[in-house]
């Protein structure tokens, strides 16, 4: 009886325990759970979170605001709206904005828009059917700032406030009018819509006195800042240092004013007003010595001031830094700082490139081949491409010490990271500088790139009904004998009404491998260019890039139009003009010394290596068909050529195949039979003959003599 009463006390007391245990549990379980699971997102939390952020803070002096701050803050939220993909995505950018040293008047107009965009987030979250964002909000980000009628510029000129917040009211309702039109809204949701037009109008009345105000003081800037591009351009750098001075007296820590400055004095150093540049293997007396070391000093203190006030911006001052140090004679420091801004340029790409927001908005930039020219500049300092790739200094370097292992191999380092930074459109500046400074690296770095065709015909839509008018398919074609690893092809597109160089660059997905003879398609590739279609493509050229290898793709062939773009680029050569000028004769003398070889051991590669057959095959049709197979020297390649039988037909067939180019004409034998051969170093025309029962090559004539 005794031990039973004792075995209930103990059953008693852990029951009570567990009770315990329980109880204590329960009380906590809800703290353990607040921590344990992640915080759930909420978009209207975020609104009021970025609203807070966006109020105006303590009173500061307005003298004290930032104006590149203040015009990043003013155009990126606008810009932000046409290039996010949701409400959701625009709100967190905008929670995330830093607004320290932007105008009050700027918060305050800024924090109104808030609510509208609120009741609009909401109504989209009430309404399935509504397409509120891409429709409307889109719109009024991009459209409502930049889209004024020619008949209403008088508007501004009479008076900039009224006229200017006239014609924001206009835009912005004829905006909601076309909303409305194309959902075809009926009552509830009409009214719904036309409370927010109000409301919106309402924001512009605060908005649009300081956009007009802050931008006209930014034009008035940009005017000065734009000069000094100019004339950095022009090689005036007295000038340089003068515009920037203007710019720095309203602006002090303005960040391409201070970059624009220490370029300036550093190409003073250089420069001599009577005798213009200083080569750098020149000597100098004690003079003009003791004049380059004070610029240099003096740019170097401008950008240590820059490093200071941009820490998170420096890519593009340490390359300054590097250029310093190469014309005070010190290459190796000058590697090491070259080295220091490769790694910070992909690091700090975002940071660079936020303000070329500001830029984009600056649409009259893009209506001249002056604003253009500025817009390149720009995207050269901010992105590290061009005259800003320290690769590219690197390889200069090597290219002058003779090392064209080296210089190839910084070319490739300089595509590599530029292609990881996400700035395509700075490829076609790359390319262009390689070519013009560094051209017998560069044509090395993939001798077979005459064996990548590309082409392209415009998406058809599902079903075979109709086709999609802003999208292509593409495919890429490996004609060489390696294979194509990891590749990264970027579409130059070139549009009516754009200027001559002017392309729109498109990245493919990468390809992970093209075995040899073999292709892959690429489906629907959206071309993307604001108001532009597949029919006005007007050409195309594009870049190819391997694991270690880059070139341009000039075989591109538009399958829907049947138009070839390589066409005029078998008789467009230097040596079918009448006359090469002494540049280009020096030029191809220097790339042919660079891949040691000469017109002499081509020609006698060509007549005792090349291989002519007569070959028959039927077609589907079980009739007969004719061709002439030809197999030349591989090193041929070097010189990048087209081909054409007796200057009329193109090839059939044109691969590698091992140490020859093979080639196959669709054609018979006629009297006299000429192989032409075109590429901007050498030209030949490679006479076939009949000798005994063979085919062999009789002459081989250099049209390029005598030019």
């Amino acid at each position: 009886m005794g031990e039973e009463t004792s075995k209930r006390k103990r059953r008693l007391w852990v029951g009570l325990l567990l009770f315990a245990v329980g109880l204590a549990l329960l009380l906590v379980y809800p703290l353990f759970k607040k921590t344990a699971e992640p915080e759930e997102y909420h978009p209207i939390e975020a609104f009021e979170e970025a609203y807070e952020a966006i109020q105006p803070q303590e009173e500061q002096p307005a003298e004290t605001y930032d104006l590149e701050k203040t015009i990043r803050v003013i155009n990126g939220l606008e810009t932000a709206q046409t290039q996010l993909g949701s409400f959701d995505d625009f709100l967190a950018y905008m929670a995330r904005q830093d607004y320290s040293g932007v105008p009050d008047d700027v918060l305050a107009s800024k924090a109104k828009l808030m609510p509208v965009l609120q009741q609009l987030y909401l109504l989209q979250k009430q309404h399935d059917e509504l397409n509120l964002w891409t429709s409307l909000v889109q719109k009024l980000g991009s459209d409502v700032a930049g889209r004024i009628d020619a008949g209403d510029v008088g508007l501004l000129v009479l008076d900039e406030g009224i006229g200017g917040l006239w014609i924001f009211k206009k835009t912005a309702g004829l905006i909601f009018e076309q909303y409305q039109k194309e959902q075809k809204l009926k009552g509830e949701l009409r009214e719904q819509i036309q409370e927010v037009q109000q409301q919106y109008l309402g924001y512009l009345e605060t908005f649009t006195p300081v956009y007009i105000k802050y931008m006209t003081e930014w034009d008035r800037l940009c005017i000065d800042k734009d000069k000094a591009y100019i004339d950095l351009y022009n090689n005036r750098p007295d000038l340089v240092l003068q515009d920037c001075e203007k710019v720095l007296a309203h602006d002090p820590d303005n960040r391409e004013a201070l970059l624009l400055k220490s370029m300036g004095l550093i190409q003073s150093s250089r420069w001599d007003r009577e005798g213009g540049m200083i080569l750098l293997s020149q000597e100098l007396d004690s003079v003009r010595l003791g004049k380059r070391d004070a610029l240099l000093a003096e740019a170097q203190t401008v950008i240590d001031g820059y490093i200071d006030r941009y820490p998170d911006q420096s890519a593009p001052a340490l390359l300054l830094e590097g250029l310093i140090q190469e014309y005070l004679g010190d290459h190796a420091k000058a590697l090491t700082y070259y080295d220091q801004s490769s790694v910070e340029y992909p690091r700090q790409a975002e940071r660079l490139t936020d303000l070329l927001d500001s830029y984009r908005t600056r649409t009259y930039l893009n209506h001249s081949q002056e604003g253009n020219y500025l817009l390149d500049l720009y995207r050269s300092a901010m992105s590290g491409s061009g005259f800003f790739s320290p690769n590219f200094m690197k390889a200069i370097y090597y290219d002058q010490l003779g090392d064209q292992a080296g210089c190839a191999k910084e070319l490739y380092n300089h595509f590599f990271r530029r292609s990881n930074q996400g700035t395509y459109d700075c490829l076609l500046l790359d390319m262009r500088f390689c070519e013009e400074y560094l051209p017998n690296s560069f044509n090395q770095l993939l001798p077979e790139k005459n064996y990548i065709n590309l082409s392209f015909e415009k998406r058809s839509k599902m079903l075979g009904l109709g086709s999609d008018d802003t999208s292509i398919d593409v495919t890429v074609d490996n004609q060489a004998d390696i294979d194509l690893v990891n590749l990264r092809v970027f579409l130059c597109v070139h549009y009516t009404d754009m200027y001559a160089e002017d392309y729109d660059v498109i990245k493919l997905p990468t390809i992970n491998r093209i075995p040899v003879r073999s292709n892959v398609k690429v489906e629907r590739v959206e071309l993307g260019y604001q108001g532009k279609h597949f029919g006005d493509i007007a050409k195309v050229r594009a870049i190819a890039m391997t694991n270690n290898k880059i070139c341009w793709v000039d075989n591109v062939y538009n399958v829907t139009d049947n138009v070839d773009y390589n066409e005029a680029h078998a008789v467009n050569y230097q040596a079918l003009s009448a006359a090469l000028d002494s540049n280009a004769i020096r030029s191809r003398d220097a790339y042919l010394a660079s891949i040691k070889m000469s017109d002499e051991r081509f020609r006698n590669a060509i007549l005792d290596q090349t291989r002519v057959s007569l070959v028959e095959k039927k077609n589907m049709l079980k009739k007969d068909q004719r061709f002439v197979d030809v197999e030349l020297p591989r090193e041929l390649v070097l010189l990048n050529p087209t081909f054409t039988w007796n200057r009329e037909l193109m090839p059939v067939e044109n691969y590698l195949k091992g140490s020859y180019i093979h080639l196959s004409f669709e054609t018979a034998l006629a009297p006299e039979n000429v192989l032409y051969m075109t590429s901007d170093y050498l030209n030949y025309a490679i006479v076939i003959g009949l000798q005994g029962d063979r085919l062999k090559v009789a002459k081989v004539q250099n049209l390029s003599e005598g030019q």
